[in-house]
């Protein structure tokens, strides 16, 4: 029980009876930052149901067995002592807003501090925490600046999820514009290719996250963007490891394709490019490639196992399109 003096461990200067308690009562924050703050001081006060309730249904963090997602919060807060929280930056733009903030705490007296930059979502009136960007430590370079540019996802249960993807005739500001966005949306939910279908534009052009191998680690090599995408001479050779998708989060299956690939695309400024590429870029692009022309990568599992998510994939599209709906 906390008396009613007592500090908020949000760090607000307030008491927790009229700063965070009234959000964890039931009333709506009011913006994304009074959320993030609530949400911080629900698990410094071991709160699961209260973390539960605001997060995103799409978001990587959502389980299905609620039971068990509440044991594991609450386990983590039990062996965590929360210090202090320091909000780094605030943006707000529509229906979207991104936080940063450093929250120090210690976990078996070792520092366990950490920075995230934080996505918000409104739906129906309700700010629900979607997804985060994490750095150990004190990382004051994942402070935005400038205009918000994250789109709204298309999910799983889309109709344009299941459209061919039209060719780019035109490319001029508008299409840079929309590439941009993409970039921003797929760093923002922390992806690695992000095709225009999934943020609603039936449109053929996807960005990827080049990945490379490099002492046995893959790690990111920058950023390209393929419009108008062609695909030619699949290598004999397949490799078969599981991939995920942005639009059918918390889902992940194992799919086999081409080792290596020829592609020809175009640039952002209509420049017609070929490359011979393998590995990780080379399934990437074919699976982005996949969502231009409404191929999941779903429906390149076994029989057995489209059988077997089946029923957590309904779960899912009633999940997430019921929330949706206004």
């Amino acid at each position: 029980m906390r008396n009613e003096s007592d500090p908020c461990p949000c760090g607000s200067g307030e008491v927790y009876k009229a700063c965070c308690e009234p959000y964890h009562d039931g009333r709506l924050p009011e913006n994304a930052l009074k959320l993030m703050r609530s949400r911080y001081a629900a698990y410094a006060l071991n709160l699961p149901k209260y973390l539960i309730q605001t997060t995103h249904p799409a978001s990587p963090q959502f389980h299905s067995d609620i039971g068990r997602w509440a044991a594991m919060i609450a386990d983590f807060c039990r062996h965590t002592q929360f210090t202090k929280l320091e909000v780094l930056s605030f943006q707000e733009q529509g229906s979207f807003a991104v936080v940063t903030f450093t929250a120090h705490l210690t976990q078996n007296k070792q520092d366990a501090s950490f920075t995230e930059r934080s996505y918000f979502e409104k739906i129906k009136g309700k700010w629900l925490y979607r997804s985060g960007l994490l750095a150990d430590g004190h990382a004051p370079h994942l402070i935005t600046t400038g205009q918000i540019k994250v789109l709204p996802l298309a999910y799983y249960g889309d109709p344009i999820l299941r459209k061919v993807a039209e060719p780019i005739t035109a490319f001029n500001d508008d299409l840079r514009t929309l590439v941009d966005e993409m970039i921003e949306t797929m760093d923002a939910y922390d992806g690695v290719g992000l095709a225009a279908p999934q943020v609603h534009h039936s449109v053929q052009v996807f960005v990827i996250r080049v990945l490379k191998e490099e002492e046995g680690k893959v790690v990111p090599k920058g950023i390209k963007v393929m419009i108008n995408p062609v695909i030619a001479d699949p290598s004999a050779e397949n490799w078969k490891i599981p991939e995920a998708c942005l639009s059918i989060p918390t889902f992940q299956g194992e799919v086999e394709r081409p080792q290596e690939i020829t592609v020809e695309y175009s640039d952002v400024e209509g420049n017609r490019i070929q490359e011979r590429i393998s590995g990780w870029e080379a399934r990437i692009v074919q699976h982005e490639n996949d969502h231009l022309n409404g191929v999941l990568f779903i429906d390149r599992l076994s029989e057995e196992e489209k059988k077997a998510i089946k029923p957590s994939l309904e779960q899912l599209r009633k999940r997430i399109h019921e929330s949706l709906q206004m």
